[in-house]
Order: C-alpha cells, then structure tokens, then sequence
C-alpha cells in the first residue's frame, strides 16, 4: 500500500489531480486501470484505523473465533430475514434459501463467486439493506466521490486522531479481482434497489474473501478476509492509495465540501442529518459574536 501524507486539505485536491498518473499495474492484472473513473474511495476518521467491515469491529469481547465464513453469516441473515421483513415491510422473496445457497457454493470458485452474486439481485439488495441499517456486514462502503470520501473522514472524525485517512483503491471494470491462493476482491452495488442514500453518496460495496475446503456438505465455503490483508498482499501498491491529511484540516475541509454541498444532510436526507449541516454552519464556520 501507497501510503501518501499531503500537509493541507489544498494538497489533497492537488494529490486527486495526480491519480490517474499512477504507476501502471504490474502482470497479471492487465485488465486494471488507473483513471479516476475506476477509482473507489473511503474515508476513515483516524488515519491509524484500519479497513475493517463492521462485521469485524462488532462483539470484539463476545466471539472468540478470528474467522467467519460465507455460509455461517449467511445462515444467520437467512433465519433472521422473517423478523426484519415483518418489521420494515421490505421483501426478498426470491432470494435462496440455505440448501439452494449451499449449492450456489458447491459450484463456485474465487473465479466464479462473484457471477453467482451478481446473478441474485435480491441477495445483494438484501446484503446491501443489512450493511446500511446496522446489521453486522462483511460488506465495506466505498463511495465513487473522493469528496464524499474525505466529509466521511471529517464528520465524524475520531477525537484523538492525528490524521484522518482516505484510502483510494483501482476498482476492477469486471467488479471482480482474482488472485492466487484463491482469494477474491468483490465489487457490487452500483445499481441495485436501495435506500435513496445508496445513491446520493455513490455508494459501492466491497467482500474480501478467501476460498475454504470443509468436511461433509457442502465441501467448499469461503472466509471473510480482511481486506488491507487480501488488497496489500496482491495489488501494486501504486494501485491502493492510503492519504493522511493533518486532523487541523477539519474545518477547513467540512467549509468547503459544504460549498459543494456536500453535507450530511445532502448524503443522508434525514432530519438529524439537517440538524448537523445547519449548526455547523452556524457554530463551526461562523465566529461567536454577539451579532
């Protein structure tokens, strides 16, 4: 990983400009790309956080196992998606049930899994549903926008934090990174039904896995992996990007993208949000004078 520290926010606009000159991607990945078109950001309020899914970062106490698989989460979104549909009134009838989605395993590979995916829109919609309304996910956020990127970094940023990150990553145009010991860097979600923030932070949705032999039925499954793990072994480090802007910043950053209309209330649209961007403005970018 590319680790690049910029000394003002002004730098990390200038640090943008220079992304799509980034060294080219050695062999055997030829079908990277380089441009800021194909380029996923996320940003991180403390720049000595790492790429973690809230799956990872949930009941750190509780769970004494360090590795879940694909079948095991799976099963436990399966039984749980009767409360929640009669609860949301949302619905994914047609998604499989736990043989069905065990087959879907038995005839997957870390090549294959991800068309397997992509052919169950109602799975990924009901993945995607989960990460957004805080049910533990193995799915990381990522958004297209390099500023929405850094208001996430900003907004919410850790009060210790010396720097805040924002990691840049080459997104692959099939969706699907493959590499050798059988692990897999998965995209989804650019077009599926979701919640209108899905589509006003430009979201996308990121599954590092690994693939895992079992004994008994079905005999293959796949681990979450993490995914600094799986990118930092296998891609150029030229092609994932991590910037530290200085915490100081913040300010000067949350005035701008608000100039750009980049707030909370543009990316979440609740009335929470609301009140967040209007006492910024009114607290934070404002002196407090008496007029």
């Amino acid at each position: 990983m590319k680790v690049v520290n910029v000394d003002s926010w002004t730098d990390y606009q200038q640090a943008l400009r220079q992304l799509g000159h980034l060294d080219e991607p050695r062999k055997p990945m030829p079908h990277y790309v380089a441009l800021n078109e194909h380029l996923l950001f996320r940003g991180i309020g403390n720049g000595e956080w790492a790429l973690e899914t809230t799956l990872e970062r949930s009941y750190p106490l509780e769970r004494s196992d360090a590795e879940v698989s694909l079948l095991s989460y799976y099963r436990k979104i399966f039984l749980s998606k009767p409360v929640i549909e009669t609860m949301s009134g949302e619905t994914w009838g047609n998604i499989p049930n736990l043989p069905e989605f065990g087959g879907l395993l038995q005839k997957s590979n870390a090549g294959t899994l991800n068309l397997a995916l992509s052919g169950n829109p109602a799975l990924c919609e009901y993945l995607v549903y989960l990460r957004h309304h805080g049910f533990p996910s193995p799915l990381l956020d990522w958004t297209a926008s390099p500023y929405v990127a850094a208001l996430f970094a900003f907004d919410a940023m850790d009060r210790t934090a010396k720097h805040v990150a924002i990691y840049a990553v080459a997104q692959d145009k099939y969706t699907a990174s493959r590499f050798d010991a059988g692990q897999e860097f998965l995209v989804v979600g650019q077009y599926i039904r979701a919640h209108p923030r899905h589509y006003l932070q430009q979201s996308r949705y990121s599954l590092s896995i690994g693939e895992k032999s079992i004994n008994g039925w079905p005999s293959k499954d796949f681990l979450f992996l993490p995914h600094e793990r799986v990118l930092g072994e296998n891609v150029n480090p030229g092609l994932l990007v991590k910037f530290l802007i200085p915490a100081t910043e913040r300010q000067t950053a949350l005035k701008h993208l608000d100039s750009m209309n980049i707030n909370p209330h543009s990316l979440f649209g609740s009335d929470e949000s609301l009140m967040r961007t209007v006492a910024r403005r009114e607290c934070l970018f404002k002196e407090w004078g008496y007029f």
